[in-house]
């Protein structure tokens, strides 16, 4: 009996064996469609409606990435180059645990290139706050592509020469991900370049007026003072208490917004709060006027990072004061391009309402 049991028991290992043996291993995880990725848009000195200001207070140079497929793609380990041909000068795009390398299906990622932190040092390729650092700073004089690879260094894509680019403009594709590459009419970092979709971010400046003779804006105290509007292109309201808005990109903590009544800063769904600009401070009052002659526009949620950020100034530039009683505002609401309301115009401001 016992000599049959322990055969028994051979037998069932045998099979047990057997068993475990035939098991199909997992499959192994499906290689990232990197060809899918494609430069898309890029600038080499922001200086208007500005995208990222670094911690120095200057406004950083960025790429954007567009991913053309239909599935995501995680972006860590490829690299990216203002010197193709050169490896010495690539730079890997870091790995991260919060899916910031991942690019959504026809989704974008802007990458800050040349960024500076407060004491004027070069920041490392890195990720930071959400956001992807390289270090790279952009010129339009020395530089004449940009180049990006898969983590073994085969090219994938590569920009028409930008050499000569003009300040504050961007040089993109036609269509996104594919098409000629021109100087843009308007920057749409982290949007689609045909300026079809809200830009990136939730909270974005969405009008303003400098100059105001007639115009009354809810919460004044009917003295026509200048003032910004700000829209919420998320589904979800938004309390902008503690936030700050600035009249000057190297100084966004310039005013903060009271913390004591959500009622007052909360911005609802796709919709607006508009900030007095009357020098008073107090509530939705700012401690700072606009100037008619020109300047900078900004709010920032820390103080320290501009979330958006708009320049304007009196002549020779290609973003004009629009003059008294009239706003200047993005062509529809959270949209990337900005056009003049002028008072006596069909499309007329609109504080406190919609762009469309």
């Amino acid at each position: 009996m016992k000599k049959y049991f322990i055969i028994t028991i051979i037998t069932a290992l045998f099979f047990t064996g057997c068993v475990k043996d035939e098991m199909p291993a997992p499959p192994a995880p499906e290689p990232e469609n990197y060809t899918d990725i494609t430069i898309n848009e890029l600038i080499t000195k922001d200086t208007s409606d500005v995208y990222f200001v670094d911690e120095s207070g200057k406004a950083a140079d960025w790429v954007e990435l567009y991913n053309k497929g239909n599935k995501a793609v995680n972006i860590a380990g490829m690299w990216i180059t203002d010197n193709p041909g050169t490896e010495a000068d690539y730079n890997q795009i870091p790995e991260n645990s919060n899916n910031v390398t991942i690019i959504p299906p026809k989704g974008f990622v802007v990458i800050i290139c040349g960024a500076k932190d407060a004491g004027g040092v070069d920041v490392p390729t890195s990720i930071a706050d959400g956001k992807i650092f390289i270090n790279m700073g952009l010129s339009s004089s020395k530089d004449h592509n940009v180049a990006i690879y898969t983590p073994e260094k085969t090219e994938i894509d590569k920009t028409d020469d930008f050499n000569g680019l003009a300040d504050d403009k961007s040089f993109g594709r036609e269509t996104d991900g594919n098409g000629n590459w021109m100087v843009m009419a308007t920057k749409t970092p982290g949007a689609p370049n045909d300026g079809s979709a809200p830009v990136a971010g939730s909270l974005v400046l969405n009008e303003f007026m400098a100059s105001n003779d007639s115009w009354n804006v809810p919460g004044d105290n009917g003295d026509q003072p200048d003032w910004i509007e700000i829209y919420n292109t998320g589904d979800t309201p938004i309390d902008m208490g503690g936030w700050y808005a600035s009249d000057a990109l190297d100084t966004p903590d310039k005013y903060q917004l009271p913390t004591d009544d959500a009622t007052l800063t909360t911005v609802p769904a796709h919709g607006f709060l508009v900030l007095i600009c009357d020098g008073t401070g107090e509530g939705l009052h700012t401690n700072f006027k606009l100037s008619s002659g020109g300047e900078d526009i900004a709010i920032s949620e820390d103080g320290i990072t501009i979330t958006d950020g708009y320049s304007f100034c009196d002549s020779g530039c290609d973003l004009l004061n629009p003059g008294t009683d009239n706003s200047t505002g993005r062509d529809g609401d959270g949209n990337a391009s900005w056009i003049v309301f002028e008072k006596d115009a069909s499309r007329q401001p609109t504080p406190g309402a919609s762009n469309n």
